[in-house]
């Protein structure tokens, strides 16, 4: 997010306030190393471009390797960020908002303003309205809120209502185009115009003998009288339609597909109930309408003819129907044969019961050897850590000095540093040393930004006592004299200091815990006597720092002990 409008603040802005990149007042400000200022995300958008960026307040002829702009220099002005934060702001939405208050207040002041104007949260719809107006936008105004069909009662979108009214809704009034019946349902239009359940009069349909041959189609209201005046038509229809069945199962019998022939017979036997049936409806209409085919002879003309063509078509049936049963016993030799066939199949399917009952059995076998694996790679992992423990012992032990003398190099100091400044690790403890074998058990501990008044000024070097093994047998208080000394790498000048613990501090009595208080030097030396060019203190990114303590009355201190034990020997042999 880019910096604050300068709008909003009721006091001019100086210009350490305004961003280098967008030239706004800065949010969440960070310093580079050339001193300049940046937002944080003006400055994330300038490490994300490709190349390498130059500060841009840099003059260009003054630019140097200090103007390179890196992330891990660039660091958090909180100083700047504080004062920014008390400057006195407004609300965005002045003239409708009365909000007045600290810059630290503003966003959190903006997210809840009632003025303030937000999207609307209905996906599709985009339109912004003030936070005070989105309830109401949401209830009556939004394109994408449910509504219900007042026909259907169905929940539909707004912006789809007339969508759903003019090719959706199943309940929507709607004309029939053929006979302009108003009014009805939509779903119930297909019902109205089906042609052989429908009741619309003027929908044209086609002749119930359509399945025989007559290609007529003509309104449903005139069907009836159509089928008055063409009954001849029909029934040579039905002839010739009974005699291409014979001719087709004469086909199928000689090809041999029993099977067929069945459904063919079965077919024949539902045409002629059907032909019987429409025969006897014909005979009816003709006594009825007489005069629609000539005088009372004529009618009588037409009957015979019918019989005399019912009886040849009795005839050829009764001729079907033997076929039928020569054909039944074929049908049984090939059941016989899928019985076969079917036994066949049930032992397959048995087989591969079996494979699959197996395959289960080996998958079984498989996962238990993957849990087996698993648990050996717990195991080794546990002993890749315990190894781990051993070589960073081991290392610690090869690093370890006894001779009161620590030799301390602090590698990646840039990085090291920059975490103080940011407070990610403050301090860093050294290497555990000795004064001797059976001696007291010492540490430093480093503030590379300083510590308590040398903070942000000066590197603080602390002495720290730790608890040993042989701490019972060792004097206490410490009284130990402790040098510290940061190596100049060309050996001209190092950084020296030094002092005598204080016998009443209890960062120099016997430890009860794993380490003492530190103590020591929080002004050791100034942050800007690193960058000296006179000096070494910092080459290829490393340190290196010496503590000495003085063990020379621990010596004498030893032997006193030990002739004072010696004499006590003598006189307890004497007495004895």
């Amino acid at each position: 997010m880019p910096g604050y409008s300068r709008e909003i603040f009721e006091v001019r802005i100086e210009d350490k306030y305004l961003c280098s990149s967008c030239r706004l007042v800065l949010r969440e400000p960070l310093q580079t190393y050339c001193g300049h200022r940046y937002c944080k995300s003006c400055l994330d958008e300038i490490f994300n471009l490709p190349s390498v960026q130059m500060c841009k307040q840099c003059p260009q002829d003054m630019q140097s390797e200090d103007s390179v702009l890196k992330r891990d220099q660039a660091f958090p002005d909180r100083a700047i960020k504080r004062d920014i934060g008390d400057l006195p702001v407004k609300c965005l939405n002045a003239g409708l908002c009365e909000w007045k208050g600290k810059a630290e207040q503003f966003d959190a002041h903006q997210e809840t303003c009632e003025f303030g104007l937000i999207p609307c949260p209905k996906q599709g719809c985009g339109k912004q309205v003030m936070r005070m107006d989105l309830a109401a936008h949401l209830e009556k105004e939004c394109a994408v809120r449910q509504v219900k069909c007042k026909y259907c009662a169905q929940e539909i979108l707004l912006k789809e209502e007339k969508d759903h009214h003019a090719f959706i809704c199943p309940q929507v009034p709607v004309n029939c185009e053929f006979c302009g019946k108003k009014k009805i349902p939509r779903a119930q239009m297909k019902q109205h115009l089906d042609e052989n359940t429908g009741d619309c009069k003027r929908l044209k349909v086609s002749c119930t003998f359509a399945k025989v041959g007559c290609p007529s189609k003509l309104e449903r209201e005139k069907l009836n009288d159509h089928i008055a005046k063409h009954h001849v038509d029909h029934l040579n229809h039905l002839l010739d339609k009974h005699l291409t069945l014979l001719e087709e199962f004469t086909v199928l019998k000689q090809s041999g597909q029993g099977q067929h022939m069945q459904q063919a017979v079965s077919k024949m036997d539902a045409d002629m109930k059907a032909l019987f049936d429409r025969i006897a409806a014909m005979e009816n209409l003709a006594a009825q309408q007489g005069s629609g085919v000539g005088s009372g002879s004529g009618s009588s003309e037409v009957t015979k003819m019918l019989e005399n063509r019912l009886q040849q078509m009795a005839s050829k049936q009764e001729e079907m129907r033997h076929k039928y049963v020569a054909m039944e016993t074929r049908v049984a030799t090939f059941e016989g044969i899928v019985a076969v066939l079917n036994r066949e199949i049930e032992k397959c399917s048995a087989t591969i019961e079996a494979y699959e009952r197996q395959r289960r059995q080996d998958r079984e076998i498989i996962e238990s050897l993957e849990r087996k694996m698993k648990s050996q790679e717990r195991i080794i992992a546990l002993k890749d850590v315990a190894l781990a423990e051993q070589d960073l012992r081991i290392t610690s032990l090869e690093m370890t000095s006894y001779d009161a003398t620590l030799l301390w190099k602090i590698q990646d100091f840039t990085r090291k540093r920059h975490d103080a400044i940011t407070g990610k690790t403050t301090s860093i403890y050294s290497p555990c040393f000795y004064t001797s074998r059976t001696g007291y058990k010492m540490c430093a501990r480093i503030y590379l930004n300083g510590d308590g008044m040398g903070k942000g000024s000066h590197i603080s070097l602390f002495f720290v006592l730790m608890r040993g093994h042989f701490d019972g047998l060792l004097r206490w208080p410490f009284r130990q004299k402790v040098t510290f000394m940061l190596l100049d790498q060309n050996n001209r000048e190092h950084v020296i200091d030094a002092f005598r613990p204080d016998p009443t501090s209890s960062s120099f009595k016997r430890p009860t815990s794993d380490m003492n208080i530190a103590s020591g030097c929080p002004l050791f030396m100034p942050l800007s006597q690193l960058e000296s060019t006179r000096h070494a203190y910092v080459r290829d990114d490393a340190i290196f720092l010496k503590i000495i303590v003085d063990t020379s009355d621990v010596a004498a201190h030893r032997w006193q002990k030990s002739h004072t034990t010696r004499h006590l020997d003598i006189e307890r042999r004497r007495n004895a």
